[in-house]
């Protein structure tokens, strides 16, 4: 007889789907049945289908074929990457197949992945936290507070200096947490990072500070611009309400969000791609989509193969 060619068709997964729920002995008259065939293509189907010893066994019984199946061996394994656990991982949530299979694929990929447990430690754990010394998280804490009051400062630094200051914002800048602060002299703008101070206590003070929203927002990207380490990022962002939009001490140059017909969020600003940012997007899971630049989405790849490769 000639063989049974196996051919990747509707009615060829369904006869392996048959198979692969088969557990123990069947006979092969009643499993031909199931599977549509006459008893002798059906054999020659399964030898096709199981190497020898693995899966199935084919035996005689008093003169009947039998199949006794052992489908708990066939745990297969593939060798798949850190990217490609994040691909299968955003594929698998878009799925709305309610079937047994499929939830069970869900629940191995889904709860049990190496996805998971970043996800669990970055729910835990702030990215800048495990960068910060508790007198540094003091210092951002104070600083914040200090911009929301728009109070003066006197900054006592690491070097020993000491400078009156109104501070403006604390963001990420070539992977430290910086701020951005106005000199209470002669009101220029001045950037230092968060580890090279040592106090910071309040002024009280009926002077203000003179620097714009749009003078602070040009000189930082000025700042960027001479690093050339600034790029224009655009997401397409899923269920919007669902995520936070705006990343924790990033500045964000000239934000610009729209809605496309389909009703997705389309979120573009300049950034400067560091760690930070990168576990935000990590944060918002299956909600976003990186669609430009290339190499940015290339970069936050490598991020997250190594932040697996770190927990494996």
């Amino acid at each position: 007889m000639k063989p049974l060619k196996l051919a990747p068709n509707a009615n060829t997964w369904k006869k392996l789907m048959i198979l692969s729920e088969k557990q123990g002995p069947v006979a092969m008259k009643v499993l031909a049945l199931e599977l549509g065939l006459p008893e002798e293509e059906a054999l020659t189907f399964l030898r096709q289908i199981f190497p020898v010893g693995m899966g199935a066994e084919i035996y005689y019984q008093k003169e009947e074929c039998w199949v006794d199946f052992t489908s708990s061996s066939l745990q297969y394994m593939l060798p798949v990457s850190p990217s490609e656990w994040i691909k299968l991982h955003q594929t698998l949530q878009e799925v709305s197949d309610p079937s047994p299979v499929m939830n069970s694929l869900k629940q191995k990929i889904l709860e049990n992945g190496p996805i998971k447990v970043v996800m669990d430690l970055l729910s835990q754990l702030e990215a800048w936290d495990q960068d910060l010394s508790e007198n540094e998280q003091a210092f951002v804490k104070k600083m914040d507070e200090m911009i929301s009051l728009k109070r003066l400062v006197q900054v006592t630094f690491k070097d020993g200096r000491q400078i009156s200051l109104f501070p403006h914002k604390v963001f990420h800048l070539e992977g430290s947490l910086s701020l951005i602060a106005e000199d209470f002299k002669d009101h220029c703008l001045m950037v230092t990072t968060i580890r090279d101070l040592k106090e910071v206590e309040e002024i009280p003070s009926t002077h203000l500070a003179k620097a714009t929203d749009f003078e602070i927002d040009e000189f930082i990207t000025a700042i960027r611009s001479m690093s050339e380490k600034e790029t224009r990022l655009i997401l397409k962002i899923f269920n919007p309400e669902a995520v936070n939009l705006f990343p924790d001490y990033q500045f964000l140059g000239k934000p610009c969000m729209v809605t496309n017909p389909n009703g997705d969020l389309i979120w573009a600003a300049y950034v400067e791609p560091c760690e930070a940012l990168f576990d935000w997007l990590l944060s918002l899971e299956s909600h976003v989509e990186i669609l430009d630049p290339v190499n940015f989405k290339q970069e936050y790849l490598s991020y997250c193969e190594e932040k697996i490769r770190k927990i494996a």
